[in-house]
């Protein structure tokens, strides 16, 4: 199957240029390296949340959706990797906070809703941010 070298799609066998980014297609797409994610902090100065999801798995078809597109991204998990634990302690003891924040520079921020409400369509709709501009 062919793939855009620029958005990383695969398309079926009858297509030579991405719909999307009017590149040819090639035959397979070398690994990506820590470079490829690579986030230069003094080039965006000014995260902002652009919605709050439930369900890790939705986090991560957001996150990697957007690293496609070349959109910054970072999801942070408000119960942290292993659960809500803490000084605090369980979470059965204290208000649950959980959920997964989708952080991108402000400059993204329309884009970026935009293309996560074509990954989730109405489960981002519940999710996204009011002020986001769209």
């Amino acid at each position: 199957m062919p793939f855009c070298p620029k958005c990383r799609y695969e398309y079926k066998p009858e297509i030579s240029v991405c719909p999307d980014c009017s590149e040819p297609l090639v035959s397979s797409l070398p690994d990506k390296t820590a470079e490829d994610f690579r986030i230069d902090s003094k080039t965006y100065n000014n995260w902002v949340r652009i919605g709050r999801l439930t369900s890790y798995a939705y986090a991560n078809m957001i996150n990697e959706g957007l690293h496609s597109k070349n959109i910054p991204v970072v999801v942070l998990s408000g119960a942290g990797h292993f659960g809500q634990t803490g000084q605090m302690g369980t979470s059965s003891f204290r208000p649950i906070d959980g959920g997964f924040s989708i952080m991108v520079p402000e400059e993204f921020a329309v884009d970026a809703s935009r293309e996560a409400e074509v990954i989730l369509g109405d489960e981002w709709i519940k999710a996204r941010e009011e002020n986001i501009g769209y």
